[in-house]
């Protein structure tokens, strides 16, 4: 569940944020999504899920500041963390991930995954405090493709794409990088009847979003004018359910 919150060797000279259309007026603020859990004909609430975008600071540049917060119901505490709490920041020029931190507890005691985006070193350097193991840095090469989860809503979000040409990335999980392609599948005029929306699928190369590796196809939706918010998820979980973010009216 706390990675379903929610990239190449050769630096290239391009930003894929950079390629991106300016972010419409509005589109900064919170919103609010109900994460369900489907299997068969019964679907259940696990969860609440806010995503926030806001204009912020970071190492004295402009920035925005992208916050996911998932709030586990009550009776699935005993399965997940009660809450899951992710921040990025992301250069308000290009939108090109600059941190990320996700803090935690384990067994007790406080973690963390950290990412620190190195544009001249052109590299990521992870920290990451897992108890009970050692405190680990790992480092991964930086390009124009490798982000984070939150930094993946957002490019989706607002980059323009052409519909049916795939998108190769790097996406960062825990101390890991996995590979993936993102297609745009354009238009999709039944999933959120009377609201125009685009869909993309996210597929993985290898092991998926879920901790036993499962999840491995995301489809993300997302309003196709205005403020381009994200309107959903959805997520399969091997052969035993899917897992579903739905924005709230």
């Amino acid at each position: 569940m706390k990675k379903f919150l929610l990239l190449v060797p050769a630096l290239l000279s391009v930003s894929a944020f950079s390629l991106m259309g300016k972010v419409p007026a509005g589109a900064a603020g919170s919103v609010e999504y109900e994460v369900r859990y489907r299997l068969g004909n019964v679907t259940t609430k696990v969860a609440s899920a806010t995503i926030s975008l806001e204009n912020d600071s970071w190492e004295g540049q402009s920035a925005y500041h992208t916050r996911a917060v998932i709030r586990a119901a009550s009776v699935f505490r005993l399965f997940m963390n009660a809450e899951y709490l992710a921040d990025a920041y992301l250069s308000a020029s290009s939108l090109d991930p600059l941190y990320y931190l996700n803090p935690f507890k384990k067994n007790g005691k406080d973690g963390k995954v950290e990412y620190v985006y190195d544009r001249v070193a052109h590299n990521v350097r992870v920290e990451a405090v897992q108890p009970p193991a050692d405190p680990q840095t790992v480092t991964h090469p930086l390009d124009n493709r490798t982000m984070d989860l939150l930094a993946l809503l957002q490019y989706v979000r607002f980059r323009d794409f052409s519909a049916g040409k795939p998108v190769s990335l790097k996406v960062l999980m825990g101390t890991e990088v996995r590979s993936a392609t993102l297609t745009p599948e354009g238009a999709d005029e039944e999933r959120f009847p009377g609201i125009p929306a685009e869909r993309f699928r996210l597929k993985f190369n290898g092991r998926g979003l879920m901790e036993n590796g499962s999840g491995n196809e995301l489809v993300i939706w997302r309003s196709a004018g205005g403020e381009r918010r994200i309107l959903g998820l959805e997520t399969a979980l091997s052969k035993s359910g899917t897992m579903i973010a739905t924005i709230k009216d």
